[in-house]
C-alpha cells in the first residue's frame, strides 16, 4: 500500500513580538485544522532579538532560524487582502513568511472556528519561568482589586502611523471614563517612549508619557522599569513580555490603534477596550511635520497621503 504523505506548514515572521505572535498561533491552528506537521522559523532581528525559548517555556515547533533562511519562504503580507485559503489548499507543503494572521475570518468564514482556536492557545501559553515571577511579583506588589491597563505605543510609530501615536489625550479621556466606572482603579502603563529607532539607532522623540500621566493620577499609577528599550536587545523583548503578560490581567485596557501589542493584550478576553488615536482637527497634518523637520523623505510623506485618501478597493 501507498503510503500517505506527510503533510506541512512552515511559517516565518521576522517583524516583532506580537506580529511573531499572530504569525505561531494562527499557523497552530491551522495545521491542527488540516492536519498539517507545523514548524515555526523563529530569528533574531533588530525587531526582536530574544529566541522562542528565552521566553516561553510552552514546548511548541519553534526553531531558531537565520535571516537568510527565514528569507527563502514566499512572503505574503495581509491573507486578509489578497491571499489563498490556507485552510483548504490542496498544496502538501505549505510555506509562507508574513507578519500577520494566516487567518482572515472576514473573508473565509470557515476560518472563524480556528480563529477562536488561536485564543485558546495563547492562553495555553507559558512565559518562561523568570519572566512568570517577574509578571507575580508585579501583581503582588503592584496591583489594586481593579486595573486599567493601558498602553501608549511610541517609538517607531510615530513614523509609521503618527496619528495614532499621538494619542495621550484620547488615552486620558478614556482613562477618566473607565475611573468613573472603578474609582479605586490603580493604572499600569506600559509604554516604549523613549525608545530608539532600531534600525538607524537614532534617537526617537521622546514625549514624558509616565510623567504625564504620573501628574493626573498620581500614586494609582504603576508601571514596570524596563532594562532597554532597545529590541536589538532580548532583554528589551522580554521586559515588553512581561508588560504585554500584566496588560492581559487588567479589568479594562486603553490601547493604541494599530498597535499588535495592544491587541494582543486583549486578544481571546472579553473586557471593555478602547483604541485611541489623535482627535485633533488637524491630526493629519502631524506627517508633513515630519517630513519639514527632515525626519522623513517626501515620498514617505506622498505615500502616507495617498493611503489616507485613495479610493476604497485601490490596490
Amino acid at each position: 500500500m501507498d503510503e500517505i504523505p506527510i503533510r506541512t506548514l512552515t511559517v516565518a515572521a521576522n517583524a516583532g513580538l506580537c506580529n511573531r505572535l499572530r504569525v505561531l498561533l494562527s499557523g497552530m491552528a491551522l495545521a491542527e485544522a488540516t492536519g498539517r506537521c507545523f514548524t515555526m522559523l523563529w530569528p533574531r532581528t533588530n525587531e526582536c532579538a530574544a529566541s522562542f525559548v528565552e521566553l516561553f517555556a510552552t514546548p511548541w515547533p519553534v526553531r531558531e532560524a537565520t535571516v537568510q533562511e527565514v528569507a527563502r519562504l514566499p512572503q505574503i503580507a495581509k491573507i486578509q487582502q489578497n491571499g489563498p485559503d490556507l485552510l483548504t489548499t490542496d498544496a502538501a507543503d505549505i510555506q509562507v513568511r508574513t507578519y500577520n494572521w494566516l487567518l482572515a475570518p472576514a473573508k473565509f468564514p470557515a476560518h472563524r472556528q480556528p480563529m477562536q482556536r488561536c485564543a485558546e492557545l495563547l492562553k495555553e501559553m507559558q512565559p518562561a519561568k523568570d519572566i512568570q515571577a517577574r509578571v507575580g511579583a508585579f501583581q503582588t506588589s503592584g496591583f489594586r482589586s481593579h486595573m486599567i491597563g493601558v498602553h501608549l505605543r511610541r517609538a517607531d510609530m510615530q513614523l509609521l502611523y503618527p496619528v495614532s501615536a499621538a494619542n495621550t489625550i484620547s488615552a486620558m479621556s478614556a482613562v477618566d471614563a473607565y475611573l468613573m466606572q472603578y474609582p479605586e482603579a490603580g493604572i499600569l502603563l506600559c509604554t516604549d517612549d523613549g525608545a530608539i529607532h532600531q534600525r538607524t539607532r537614532r534617537p526617537l522623540p521622546t514625549e514624558g508619557v509616565r510623567a504625564k500621566f504620573l501628574a493626573r493620577y498620581g500614586e494609582r499609577v504603576v508601571f514596570t522599569i524596563p532594562r532597554s528599550l532597545d529590541r536589538r536587545d532580548p532583554a528589551a523583548i522580554q521586559d515588553a513580555l512581561v508588560d504585554l503578560w500584566l496588560l492581559r490581567q487588567t479589568d479594562c485596557l486603553v490601547g493604541t490603534a494599530g498597535s499588535s501589542f495592544s491587541d494582543f493584550a486583549v486578544f481571546g478576553r472579553a473586557v471593555p477596550v478602547t483604541m485611541c488615536q489623535s482627535r485633533h482637527p488637524l491630526r493629519h497634518l502631524i506627517p508633513t511635520l515630519y517630513w519639514l523637520r527632515g525626519e522623513r523623505p517626501l515620498k514617505w510623506l506622498a505615500r502616507y497621503y495617498w493611503h489616507l485618501i485613495r479610493p476604497r478597493g485601490a490596490r
